[in-house]
């Protein structure tokens, strides 16, 4: 993997580029000299496990062959208030619409992302941050 970052001329706007030509922009607060025209780092890297999160429980329920008709993902993360302001824990909420899918297929698909698949996620655990999991499915 390889990402190059550039600077985007003014604040702390930068354009991050990977090697497959894809682009994530990352700003910081007007206060502290930033353009606040993208996200945050942080909110970065807090989507950026949602995202892997939500890729494997998805395709997990996929190769199951499950119907999924809606798919929502929300969380709400702590961090340290002392620098570094690392993330302390997270609550996931999972909303999904699907009129095969069980709770048993659900609950596996979410421990198979989180044991075996999300390296994101693991990441997050691993710096010692505690996530908690809940979800909903509606028929």
């Amino acid at each position: 993997m390889h990402i190059n970052l550039h600077w985007m001329g003014e604040g702390l706007h930068f354009l991050a580029q990977s090697d497959k030509g894809h682009t994530l922009s990352y700003d910081s607060p007007q206060e502290v000299g930033g353009t606040d025209r993208a996200a945050r780092p942080m909110e970065g890297l807090l989507s950026a496990m949602l995202a892997c999160f939500s890729a494997d429980v998805l395709s997990i329920l996929r190769k199951k062959r499950k119907t999924v008709e809606t798919f929502f993902v929300e969380a709400q993360a702590e961090r340290r208030p002392e620098p570094p302001q690392v993330f302390t824990s997270v609550k996931i909420s999972l909303n999904l619409k699907s009129p095969d899918a069980t709770s048993a297929d659900v609950e596996r698909s979410i421990y198979l992302s989180r044991t075996k698949y999300c390296s994101a996620m693991a990441m997050f655990e691993a710096a010692g941050c505690t996530i908690d999991i809940f979800y909903t499915l509606m028929p």
